[in-house]
Parts: C-alpha cells; structure tokens; sequence
C-alpha cells in the first residue's frame, strides 16, 4: 500500500505543480503513508538554491521556486501521463499500463520498477543510469480485454529498455573557461561548478545524464522522446533549466526488434567455418593414417593440398622455437609485448564506454605525471610500424640480392593473399554471428553498431582504404592499422628498389630523406591546422570513429611514413652488416641502448604529459614539433634494439633477455590477436548491466582473462585459417608439400622455420 501511495502522490506532486494529493486519494492511507506523502511533497517544493550566474554566489534556501536538484523529474511517471504521446498502439498501451500500474499489477510494476527514478551520484561522474535491463527486456504478459481494446481477443504487451539522453545547463548562460582547471572545487560555491562544462576535456560531462526507462514495445524511441520533451520542457523551464532530451534507436531496444531467421551472411558465415573444419580434420587424418605411413606419391597435388590443413603440421609451424637472426629474433618478444599493451590499452579505453560509479578516479589519473607513459599508450603501433619497416626491408633487399629483380606485383598479391582470408571472416562474424550472441543496454549502440559499419562497408575493409573512405563508419575500429600497413608496404616496395640500385653513400641519405618528409607531413599539417599532435581518447570519448583526429589524422597513411621509413632504414643496416666482422664497441653499444632503446622510448611518451594537462600553455611550433618527431623517435627506439644487437658488442645479455624460448609461438599469433581481442572487449561493454570502479586493480584483473581468450582464439584461427593459408600459398609458389621444421634442416643440421 504505501508503494501505490508513493506513486499517486508523485505523480499528482509532477503533474500539477507545487500541490499536494488529493485527500480523498489518501483517505484510507495510513499515518505514516501520508506522512510519507506530505514529505516528499513538502520536501520537493520548500526549497532550492540561487543558481546564479556567477558561481561564486553560496547556495541559500528559498520558499518561492523549486530547485532543479531536489525537484527531479521521476521519468517513467512523466512518461506514463504524458499527454504527447502520438496516437496509435503506444499511447493505448501506455493507458493501460498507468491504469494496471495504480492497480499494482505485476507487469505494471515490473516495468515501473525496472526504470531509473533517480540519478545518484552525478557529481562524481555517475551519469548512465542502467535501471534493470533483463526485467524490462524479458517482460511479456498477456492482457485480458478492456475498453482500450479494440478488439475482443486477449492483448500482449511487452517491455522496451530505453536509456533517455538528459542534457541540461542553466537558461541564459554561457559557462566560462576558468583561469586554472581542478578537479577539486570549494563545496560551498555553486553546484553548477562542477556540472558545467568549460572546455577541461579530462572530465565527464555531468550536464548529460542517462536515465532508463521501461516502456512497452509498441513505442518507438520517436515515441518515447515524444512523450517526454514537452513535459520536461516545462518543468525545466519552471527551474530556468534548458533541457534537451535525446531518445537514440541504438539505446531502445525490444526483444521483438531480434531478427528469428537466420540471415544469407550468416548462413555464408556458418557454411565456410564448417567447410574449414572439415578440410582442417580431413587433413589431419590424411596426414596421420595415411601420409605418415608410406612414402608420398609424386605429383599427388591433392595430398598435398590436404597436407597444408594438417592441424599437426600448423601446431608445430606455431612452436618451432628455432633462432634465425640474432637480432631479428628479438622482434618476437617486441611483438608479444606491444600487443599485450594494445589489449590492455583498448581495455583501458573501454571505460570511457562503461557506466562508471566513480569517473573522478579516472579523471584524477590524468593529473598523475608519469600516466601519460600509459595514456599516450597509442604511440605503440608506431613501433609496429617501425618493426613492420624492418623486416620488409631484411626480406626485399635479401630477394634483390639473390635474384636481382623484383616482382612488386606477385609480392603485393602475396601480402593481400596473407592478410585477407583470415581478416574478412572476423569481418563477416562481426557483421553476422557476432550480434546474436549477447544483449545489454549498450549491445545495439556498440555491438549492433560494428554489425552494421561491418555489413555496409566491409568492401572497404576488403581493399585496404577504409583508413580514407567512411572512416566514421569503419568495420572494426582497429583494422586502420591494416590499411596503413598495406599501404606503406607497398611504398617500402619501391622505396627499396631505388635504395638498392644507388650506391650505399647516397642510398641511405635518400632514406634519410624520406625520414624527414615522413617527419616534416604531421608537422606542417598539425602547425596549418591547429591541430592536437596525439590521441588523447579522453573519458568524454564513448567511441573513437566519433572523434575528429582519429578519424581525420591519427589513422591516415601519409601520417605514419617516418615510423615506417625508421624501420626501413634500420632493416637496411641490419641487413648490410649481416657479414660483416666489424662489432660496435661495447661500451658505445650499451650507451647507446640505454639511450636510443630506453630513452627514446620512454622520453617520446613522457613528453606527452602537458598535451594531457588543459592548464598547459601550447606553443604552436612546439606542438607540431612533438607531432611530427614523437612517432619517428619512438620506432627509432624500437629498431634501435635489433639494430644495436646486431652490431654491438656487450650485449648477450640483453640478447637472452629479449629471446626466451616461449615467446616466438606467442609472436606467431599476434596478427589472430589483434583482429580478434576487441571482440570480447566489446561484448563486455555491449553487456554490462551495473556500473563499475575504475581502478588499475579491475583493468589487470579484466586484462588476464583478455589474454588468455584473445591468444586462444587466435591460436585456433592460426591453425584453421591462417597456417593453412600460408602454406597453400607456399605450395603453390614452389609446388611442394610444406614439411615440418624437422624435416626441413641443411646439411648443417640448421633447421628452416615454415
């Protein structure tokens, strides 16, 4: 009883202004339910606060107007008895359920209960309110006939999650920018301190709030946004408040939107991974009970062809741990471990997406000096790239060498033929299987987002320009780094061609120069433009492909030509001193790692800090400086590594620190990796149904879990997709069956990695 009186007196106290509820409606209430009645009526109209204008004014009580604080809309009563709702099976319904809600009826209730009544905790950065997403999302009930039928047969409802967008700033001012920004404000100043927003980009917006809403199904987001503008609108403008309401498709969800039937996409899906492991079983039982048991047949193609799905065969290609290089084996552990920072770092980014119940720990993260180190974590692909650089430049040089030409269209295709196979179909599961595995109050804004940029645009994706065409609507926001890799491969193609045909005096300043013009590009564009020199990924930003820099700068090709002609240059040193006897001294060689490899490094990240702090006084030069040197410094750093234990002299131990033996099958996989682990970061964001802390504590022990399936799934797809795919085109290449490691040694007894 005292539930029903609650709800009477808050919707009669909403409705009709600063009155109290009818003394009839309460006649048969109870002392203490009417007390309760009058409180909340008296509580929400006696008082309020001066918002002023000027924010130093203290906050003091009056009688004559209502506070925006303590007078907050309970939205799914205002929903109920809003007389804007657009005539048809929503508005009926909506009748419906106000009636049965007074009758305390389960289903009624069930939806009341299930929507937010109010914010809490919107000052330390609570904003997204999430209500209870299953109650509301799985409620179906059958109603029996009445007069809003019309209709004899027995009516259904069922419920509709929304999450309602408020966005509200005082009427008639506009917030000024401060002398200093803090994130710690006087508790006896005006509360709209620490709402408005004055440009500190470290903060959450907290003049934006979301609120869930549980509505039957029949409304529509136009529907429920309907419904609730003009109501709010005048209770706004009662509080001199301007209120804008947003209801998005993407965050109003019913079951009934789910599509039943399996789609052409995920039926194509469905029809290529059964027909990859049936040829990934039927090869390894041919190369098991029958390969294994007689000499091969000459020119049996097919055995061949089955050879190259051997699940036995891909497993050990994956775990061959033999040395080739000592300086190229380096790169493995280098790779493991910037892809563990890529994980850790998009996990990070992710609680920017998450509802979180305390943001002012990770706004007061930015203030941390040595944090930048972490959130400038973005620079690692810049390391990729220089790796990248490296490794095209070991290998073409080598090919030139021995052939003395070069096919730049069968290397191009070879490379497409390496990266797409497996890459599309992560596409097509995201754009197919991936939507149907989950829900959440967020699924259909993230997830259902992917699935749609991945079904429109997955052509882009296809042929390596999604980094220039829709970049805002890209499928799978990390696959930028695919296309900026592909085109700079082909770049390097060429750039080593006419590096190999000069002499080495004028070869390597030609490199050099390409160094500077890769230098010289973010610089002029970012000094002209007045742009950002790095990707801040701040907590404000829900979603990247929204932000202007990453989607207009930080994933352009023609922004990471320095990285990747550093790593070109440092593969062309390592490869013209393979023979040579000459060794850097030791002493210069460890001065130099401690300077190149660990200064760089770490001094190109922690440069960043003042970029991440808005009191900072920018200089324009000094920040196209940064922008245009800090990504070539910090692949320099990276290359240096391979570079310095190739030549140097005094550095076995930094050579066995950087070679365990368990590190080149995890290195094998990082390309799996890094198509994949986004997946299940966002399904957990698409999923969450509460808020969460942030703290370094939760992103480890989230981080774990992350690796553990990530490097899983990857080593299952490198069997079933990429190993296969690499040794089918092997063997079309030489025309013979790919062997295993040990099959393949020289006569030394030096053994060749497949």
């Amino acid at each position: 009883m005292t539930g029903i009186v609650f709800l009477l007196c808050m919707s009669f106290g909403l409705m009709n202004g600063p009155v109290f509820a009818d003394k009839n409606k309460l006649s048969n209430a109870s002392y203490s339910e009417r007390l309760l009645c009058l409180s909340t009526s008296l509580g929400s109209h006696q008082t309020s606060q001066v918002e002023n204008s000027d924010d130093s004014q203290r906050a003091v009580p009056l009688s004559r107007s209502s506070s925006w604080w303590t007078d907050f809309p309970v939205l799914p009563l205002v929903f109920a008895n809003s007389n804007t709702i657009p005539e048809g099976p929503c508005r009926k319904q909506v009748q419906r359920y106000l009636k049965e809600l007074a009758n305390s009826t389960l289903w009624a209730v069930q939806m009341f209960d299930a929507s937010t009544k109010y914010p809490d905790g919107v000052l330390h950065g609570h904003t997204k309110h999430l209500g209870n997403f299953d109650q509301c999302y799985n409620l179906r009930a059958k109603l029996s006939p009445d007069e809003f039928s019309d209709t004899a047969e027995p009516d259904e409802v069922e419920g509709r999650y929304c999450l309602v967008r408020l966005r509200y700033q005082r009427k008639g001012v506009v917030p000024k920018r401060p002398e200093i920004f803090t994130l710690d404000f006087d508790p006896n100043l005006s509360v709209w301190n620490a709402i408005d927003y004055r440009g500190d980009f470290r903060r959450v917006k907290r003049h934006s709030v979301y609120l869930s809403l549980c509505v039957p199904a029949s409304c529509s987001s136009q529907d429920v946004a309907a419904a609730l503008t003009d109501p709010l609108k005048k209770l706004a403008d009662a509080r001199e408040i301007d209120l804008n309401v947003t209801v998005k498709p993407s965050l109003c969800q019913a079951r009934s939107d789910v599509p039943k039937d399996f789609t052409m996409g995920l039926k194509v899906f469905l029809i290529i991974v059964v027909a990859l492991c049936v040829l990934v079983v039927a090869g390894s039982w041919y190369d098991i009970s029958i390969y294994s048991l007689k000499e091969p047949a000459k020119n049996n193609e097919l055995g061949d062809f089955f050879l190259c799905f051997s699940a036995r065969r891909n497993l050990r290609s994956i775990f061959f741990t033999e040395s080739s290089h000592r300086g190229l084996d380096c790169i493995n552990l280098i790779r493991f471990f910037f892809m563990a920072c890529v994980i850790f770092g998009h996990r990070l980014m992710q609680y920017c997406g998450y509802p979180l119940v305390e943001s002012t720990y990770l706004e007061k993260a930015y203030a941390i000096p040595f944090s930048s180190i972490i959130f400038n974590g973005p620079i690692i692909v810049d390391g990729f790239f220089g790796v990248g650089g490296l490794l095209l430049a070991y290998g073409v040089l080598r090919e030139l060498d021995r052939s003395k030409r070069l096919n730049f269209t069968a290397l191009i295709l070879i490379r497409f033929l390496r990266l797409t196979p497996l890459y599309m179909l992560v596409v097509l599961f995201n754009a197919t299987l991936m939507p149907m595995m989950g829900s959440g109050p967020y699924w259909e804004a993230r997830v259902g987002f992917e699935r749609d940029n991945c079904a429109k645009n997955w052509w882009t994706n296809l042929l390596y320009i999604n980094n220039y065409v829709h970049p805002n609507k890209m499928c799978m926001f990390q696959s930028w780094y695919l296309s900026v890799d592909y085109h700079l491969h082909i770049m390097g193609l060429f750039v080593l061609w006419a590096y190999w045909q000069l002499p080495r005096r004028l070869g390597y300043p030609f490199l050099c120069g390409l160094i500077a013009l890769g230098i010289a590009i973010p610089f002029v564009i970012t000094y002209v433009q007045d742009q950002q020199p790095l990707f801040l990924g701040l907590p404000f930003m829900r979603e990247a492909r929204n932000d202007p820099y990453f989607v207009g700068h930080y994933i352009k090709s023609h922004m990471r030509i320095g990285p990747y002609m550093v790593g070109v240059l440092a593969g062309a040193i390592v490869y013209d001193h393979k023979d040579a006897t000459w060794r850097l001294p030791k002493g210069w060689s460890r001065f130099l790692f401690i300077l190149l490899a660990v200064g760089f490094t770490v001094i190109s990240q922690y440069l960043a800090t003042k970029y991440f702090d808005p009191n900072s006084e920018l200089h324009p030069l000094e920040t196209a400086a940064y922008a245009g040197f800090h990504r070539a410094a910090f692949a320099l750093g990276v290359c240096s590594i391979v570079v310095l234990i190739t030549i140097g002299d005094g550095l076995d131990f930094h050579y066995n620190f950087m070679t365990p033996r368990w590190v080149p099958p995890l290195a094998r996989l990082t390309y799996g990796a890094y198509l994949v682990h986004n997946i299940k970061q966002s399904y957990d964001v698409g999923a969450t149904r509460s808020p969460r802390i942030f703290a370094i504590n939760s992103c480890l022990w989230e981080f774990v879990p992350d690796m553990v399936y990530t490097f899983g799934i990857s080593l299952l797809l490198s069997v079933v997709v990429e190993g296969p795919i690499r040794k089918i085109e092997k063997f079309i290449l030489t025309k013979r069956p790919t062997k295993y490691p040990a099959e393949a040694s020289n006569s030394n007894g030096i053994k060749k990695s497949n």
